[in-house]
């Protein structure tokens, strides 16, 4: 080959490398540490980022890149300080792994797009109900009696249309003349519609509707008599669904709610299996041995549950804020999202997820979050106080502009201060977090700079 032709390939392979963004590319640097493109990437979309659009702007990547490096550094602290061995945070890492895992599995079936669901294309139209009348300019509600009435009323108004119907009038040019529904203009087409979709009573009312024909009776919903018409009902699947459904933005948005009701789907079948066991609701919350729940060998007890409250609380309190009621309700509640996540968990694991290499990495990245935010709150940002003359202060100095509501008084609006004692708690809680704020601002910096953390402004994208 001859030199010049040599030469000349050199050139032409130089030129491509050129403005060639690798995974391996270091985008920034810290003392014993660097951040690479490609794990980079790897972070943003580990946080559910927009990596497009951080990309676009060069300012938008450098604070982002101060974000994983100060989760890095903090990481690093966190365990060199034995923090990640802390019994309280070791608590905090299993409950937030099995949370993880239910996550991940959840969106590994919704974005596998499966699905079978029954389908129904209607047609509407809906008379409102107003649950008001206006007097001197104001709305004043409606007695229930009044309320009766005015339902009765679009009852009737109802019963016409369907007479004018059962006469062989058109239920496109009804709708147009007499819903009070977006779906006029389109004479009341509504699309097609699965089980759920409006509200669990809409849904079933639709499908309670024989295809081909229209409700023979008005059908009271919310504020709103509807009469409702399907014209077809169909099985839909993500093999048919595009030729069933012709409006692209309907077409996108059933799918992923038919996504989204398959793995629910799931998580109900999964709680039915023979080795899991829910008391849930009928629990005795004042005996610590009650079982809650059990999901094959694993038994979850009210003294759990108790310990995971008692757990939350101390976290609330290390960040000045005071206990909240806690209820039986917001404890069963409590128990039962922890139900779900322990089956979708094991269902992750019987699937081999957590031999995913990908998973693997996003667990880790999560656990890392998760270790650097509690050290922060825990370690690095503690002893934030505020005087209570300094929550006097706050509030005699912006009562006026913030702290007022209005009320009637003689038949028009007036502007009230609100008392002190309603609003305390609320500009405490307001200031320490503004003050944590800046410790951690501050803290931050001294950690970048103590760790000679520098961006290469040239290796990044965009503007």
């Amino acid at each position: 080959m001859k030199r010049g032709t040599i030469l000349a390939l050199g050139i032409i392979v130089a030129l491509a490398t050129i403005g060639c963004k690798r995974p391996g590319d270091v985008l920034a640097t810290f003392k014993d540490g660097q951040i690479t493109r490609g794990e980079f990437y790897e972070w943003l979309e580990a946080r559910r980022m927009s990596k497009d659009s951080i990309l676009k702007k060069k300012n938008q990547q450098k604070s982002h890149l101060e974000r994983f490096a100060t989760e890095k550094l903090v990481v690093r602290e966190a365990i060199k300080a034995g923090y990640d061995k802390n019994e309280d945070f070791k608590y905090l890492k299993d409950h937030a792994t099995r949370n993880f895992y239910a996550q991940y599995i959840g969106k590994v079936i919704s974005g596998e797009g499966k699905f079978s669901e029954k389908a129904a294309k209607a047609r509407i139209i809906k008379l409102t109900v107003k649950n008001y009348r206006i007097e001197n300019k104001k709305r004043v509600n409606l007695s229930d009696a009044e309320l009766d009435a005015a339902y009765n009323e679009k009852e009737e108004k109802a019963r016409a249309l369907i007479a004018e119907l059962d006469k062989g009038a058109s239920f496109e040019d009804l709708a147009k003349k007499n819903s009070d529904d977006f779906s006029k203009r389109k004479g009341g087409d509504i699309g097609y519609i699965i089980k759920g979709m409006r509200g669990e009573e809409f849904s079933n009312a639709v499908f309670a509707v024989k295809e081909g024909t229209y409700t023979k009776d008005p059908v009271r919903i919310g504020n709103g008599v509807y009469i409702i018409q399907v014209e077809d009902l169909v099985d839909l699947t993500e093999d048919n669904i595009n030729d069933v459904i012709e409006d692209k933005m309907q077409q996108s948005g059933l799918k992923r709610r038919l996504s989204y009701n398959a793995s629910m789907s799931l998580q109900d079948r999964l709680l039915k299996a023979e080795d899991v066991t829910n008391n849930i609701d009928t629990a005795a919350l004042y005996n610590p041995a009650a079982v809650l729940f059990k999901v094959g060998d694993r038994v979850f007890a009210v003294s759990d549950l108790n310990r995971l409250m008692n757990f939350i609380l101390s976290k609330r309190r290390k960040m000045g804020r005071t206990d909240m009621q806690v209820e039986d309700k917001m404890k069963r509640e409590l128990a039962k999202r922890l139900l779900k996540e322990e089956v979708m968990m094991r269902e992750a694991i019987r699937r081999g997820v957590d031999k995913d290499e990908k998973f693997k990495k996003d667990l880790q990245y999560f656990i890392d979050y998760n270790l650097a935010g509690s050290y922060e709150s825990e370690v690095a940002l503690t002893d934030i106080t505020v005087t209570p003359q300094e929550v006097l202060d706050y509030y005699n100095k912006n009562k006026d502009r913030m702290y007022t509501r209005n009320v009637n008084q003689g038949g028009k609006n007036v502007k009230r201060v609100i008392p002190f004692a309603e609003v305390k708690k609320n500009i405490e809680n307001r200031l320490q977090d503004v003050r944590r704020s800046e410790k951690r601002k501050t803290w931050v910096a001294e950690l970048l700079k103590n760790n000679d953390f520098k961006v290469d402004e040239s290796e990044l994208e965009g503007k």
